[in-house]
């Protein structure tokens, strides 16, 4: 029963993730697309990179290697806090008063 509530639980933080990173434009299914598909390209290899560097520490002060969903868990992580702090970033850019001439 635990395997099966592990398997859930990271099912669902790669749908929250992937929720977190998509871009959505209404009406304009190809921009979505585009847009979240770039957006990946540039946001991924920051939580890929602090994976590492976590699981590095982990793994020297730990034992050994890490399972591979303990992994796959910790990116998750990385990668959902990463995204909200970005999204608020980029939410705070858009919606900034024009500066005036």
């Amino acid at each position: 029963m635990k395997k099966l509530q592990e398997k859930i639980a990271l099912a669902a933080m790669t749908a929250v993730y992937l929720l977190c990173v998509a871009r959505y434009f209404p009406g304009r299914v190809r921009e979505s697309l585009v847009a979240t598909g770039s957006h990946l390209l540039v946001a991924g290899p920051v939580a890929v990179g602090g994976t590492i560097l976590l699981v590095a520490v982990l793994q020297r002060l730990g034992d050994g290697r890490l399972p591979w969903d303990r992994v796959l868990r910790i990116f998750l992580t990385f990668g959902i806090i990463f995204e909200l702090f970005f999204g608020i970033y980029h939410y705070l850019a858009i919606n900034q008063p024009a500066a005036l001439p």
